[in-house]
């Protein structure tokens, strides 16, 4: 077993910061004197790691939790811990600030930045140091709504990726058992990079194999379909998906598998008082 290919589970976590700023953004409401801040607390259940579409050839359950207070003016930093069901791999922390805003009512962006941090030694190497960097741009187009994401692995080595996303959002028109508002939202995702990642799991590289790691190339495709049941300021998730790793080198025995899941997410509003200037800039 490769344990060495569990580091590349710690940035499982930015895409999943990333969705928890959308989801805040869209909570965010305010009249002529007051606005609202939001505390969002999230726990989350994956029936395996998976990143860039790969496993690693293993099957290594984790459960995490977050905490993210988002400001009205699309301002978020957020608190994250994660833990993977296998012995010798110790929690795994991080600490996330980021900006969130709609630019207009079709488009909106995203920017943020992740410090990784491992307290307790860990079988795994080479996880001590990373550092993650993402913007998105969002676009609501008509059928779809589509993003564009650039993000950076910033480690020994230097990794980019760029990422394409496209959903669509569907509601039921009733409330389940006149309580739940039920949705879902399938979505499409693409992405390409470069796979110097591969240099933290430590494996024996032939000449031809090392360049390949520069080369910027299709890494994974995925399909999800999560299924979400609202309450007030409730969430329940459940997620399927399909991921599909591309271009793996020989070493790597990942392959296309499901991923199942599910999470459960809480939005404490925070009330807060216009200061004068920002209603006097608003009239």
């Amino acid at each position: 077993m490769k344990w060495k290919s569990l580091v590349f589970t710690m940035l499982w976590l930015g895409t999943f910061t990333h969705s928890m700023a959308q989801e805040a953004d869209t909570l965010a409401v305010s009249d002529e004197k007051t606005v609202y801040d939001f505390i969002i607390l999230n726990s989350r259940y994956q029936n395996a790691f998976t990143f860039l579409g790969r496993d690693f050839g293993l099957n290594i359950p984790l459960v995490s939790s977050d905490v993210m207070y988002f400001f009205n003016s699309g301002l978020y930093f957020n608190a994250s811990g994660i833990k993977f069901f296998q012995t010798g791999v110790p929690w795994q922390y991080a600490l996330t600030g980021g900006y969130a805003k709609d630019i207009s009512d079709k488009t909106d962006i995203n920017l943020s930045y992740s410090q990784f941090i491992v307290v307790d030694e860990s079988a795994v190497t080479g996880i001590q140091n990373l550092a993650f960097l993402q913007g998105t741009f969002g676009w609501e187009w008509g059928p779809l709504y589509s993003s564009i994401q650039g993000q950076f692995l910033f480690n020994e080595d230097l990794d980019y990726f760029v990422s394409t996303h496209h959903s669509r959002y569907f509601e039921f028109d009733r409330k389940l058992f006149k309580a739940f508002t039920v949705s879902f939202e399938p979505r499409l995702s693409i992405m390409a990079g470069t796979s110097r990642f591969y240099l933290m799991g430590q494996y024996e590289f032939t000449p031809n194999e090392l360049d390949d790691l520069d080369k910027f190339r299709l890494q994974s495709w995925e399909f999800m379909l999560p299924l979400t049941f609202n309450v007030g300021y409730f969430d329940f998730e459940f997620q399927a998906r399909y991921v599909r790793p591309l271009n793996v080198p020989d070493f790597d025995l990942s392959n296309g598998r499901f991923v199942f899941g599910g999470q459960l997410s809480y939005a404490i509003p925070v009330k807060r008082k216009r200061n004068h200037e920002d209603i006097v800039g608003r009239r």
